[in-house]
């Protein structure tokens, strides 16, 4: 695992998003390497008692390392490769794993920009999602995104999704309830090596 001092001027933007991300319901971690990030996201899948997992195309060199751990604890792991008919695969497993494009310090925000629907869904069906993030990719605030949306949005069919925690909704009896439509846990964890 990896400490907020070693990341230098992106120190401050980090360390914001984490606690906003935190105080939305979420659960932030930084990791140094593929190999620590495979291990916090498989503990927490562990823990959240998930025994499937759909992982969807994540940054070279931390695929292996993600998938050999996730095996090891004895979870049952997916991808688009593996699988004759994906969409169906993501309604039926536990988990799903899958990349941000960027994070938002300000907000505790998670910009997920989708080109496919497997890509779209694996972070809004299962009940627990994990998502890397480029430390690199963690900018301070909303606008800041903009060159990203406007790129995303030149192609044909895009899907752009801000993920700040686990679902919620404010509908039922005027109370504020996590899970609704969604995840029911969400991980961010920075990946300071990309």
């Amino acid at each position: 695992m990896a400490s907020l001092e070693g990341f230098g001027k992106f120190h401050d933007v980090l360390g914001l998003f984490m606690e906003r991300f935190r105080m939305l319901g979420g659960y932030a971690s930084l990791a140094d390497n593929p190999e620590s990030a495979a291990t916090v996201a498989a503990d927490f899948l562990r823990q959240h008692g998930s025994r499937t997992v759909f992982v969807y195309k994540l940054p070279t060199g931390l695929t292996q390392p993600v998938e050999k751990k996730l095996k090891e604890m004895g979870i049952q792991v997916y991808t688009y490769d593996s699988s004759e008919d994906p969409v169906n695969v993501v309604k039926m497993v536990d988990a799903g794993i899958s990349t941000a494009a960027a994070a938002v310090a300000e907000t505790g925000t998670l910009v997920e920009v989708a080109f496919d629907d497997v890509e779209r869904l694996v972070s809004s069906l299962p009940k627990t999602y994990v998502c890397f993030v480029n430390g690199s990719s963690v900018v301070k605030s909303v606008y800041m995104t903009s060159g990203l949306l406007r790129s995303a949005m030149e192609r044909d069919r895009v899907a752009v999704t801000f993920i700040s925690g686990p679902s919620r909704s404010g509908d039922i009896e005027q109370r504020l309830v996590l899970g609704i439509h969604g995840p029911h846990h969400v991980l961010a964890v920075v990946c300071g090596w990309l």
